[in-house]
């Protein structure tokens, strides 16, 4: 599978729908394209579930997009909750809530693991902190719904984040416990640049700083990227190529 991660800047001017049709329109051979956590709809502009089904149909729509993985917060029957949504040739065809938040005390946590299936491939979808938190008794659990799922090495994990470390044991071992725990390639969406200063027991850092790409199931070193740009995983050749960012 080629998996296409769009690693944007913390605070980048292309972070909005409108923009997320030019970043998609080179984009028309991939199997899937991944968005970082909480793109378009970050915590300043949550919208309504079926708003945001909206928008990110007329993306596709709009610029013939492969199946991409894209969302943020949402409002579901007045439930505040942290989405991933898999949109392929103009129709959503799949949601998945978060299950673990991190400073998010206003959201919902999701209650399910999800297998994400369309024309071109499957996969299982994770939202930062999901992968983040393990092992731990909760990991551990999501691990095992995660193969029950399906993870295997045909059928990757995806995790969008906007985390910060994940060039850094804290992330590095969660993903890799993931990756061998499960058989399944993880392949994860961060994002570049340095964003606001954030604090996680005791260790302050800053959301953001790259880290996209993937880890390996047999505990092959993952292959990561710091820089802003398109990072391409092909899960079957076991590459990694970089494009720089469309301009508008």
């Amino acid at each position: 599978m080629k998996i296409a991660l769009v690693q944007l800047d913390a605070n980048d001017r292309l972070w909005k729908s409108s923009e997320m049709a030019g970043l998609l329109r080179p984009l028309k051979d991939m199997d899937l394209v991944v968005f970082p956590e909480c793109m378009p709809f970050d915590n300043s502009s949550s919208v309504e579930y079926a708003e945001a089904v909206s928008i990110l149909e007329g993306v596709s729509r709009q610029s013939r997009a492969p199946a991409f993985m894209a969302g943020g917060y949402v409002l579901e029957n007045e439930i505040m909750r942290n989405a991933v949504f898999l949109t392929f040739a103009g129709k959503t065809i799949d949601s998945y809530f978060k299950r673990i938040p991190w400073q998010e005390p206003d959201i919902s946590p999701g209650g399910e693991s999800k297998k994400f299936i369309w024309e071109k491939g499957s996969c299982v979808p994770l939202i930062c902190a999901d992968a983040a938190d393990n092992p731990s008794p909760n990991g551990t659990r999501m691990m095992y719904e995660a193969i029950r799922c399906g993870a295997c090495s045909d059928v990757p994990i995806v995790v969008a984040s906007y985390g910060t470390w994940l060039l850094e044991d804290y992330w590095q071992d969660p993903l890799k416990l993931w990756s061998v725990g499960t058989g399944a390639p993880v392949v994860i969406c961060g994002v570049s640049g340095v964003g606001d200063s954030v604090e996680d027991n005791g260790k302050l850092g800053n959301y953001g700083g790259g880290g996209s790409g993937v880890f390996w199931p047999d505990g092959q070193a993952p292959i990561q990227r710091k820089r802003r740009g398109i990072h391409i995983v092909d899960t079957v050749s076991r590459r990694m190529r970089s494009m720089p960012i469309p301009r508008p």
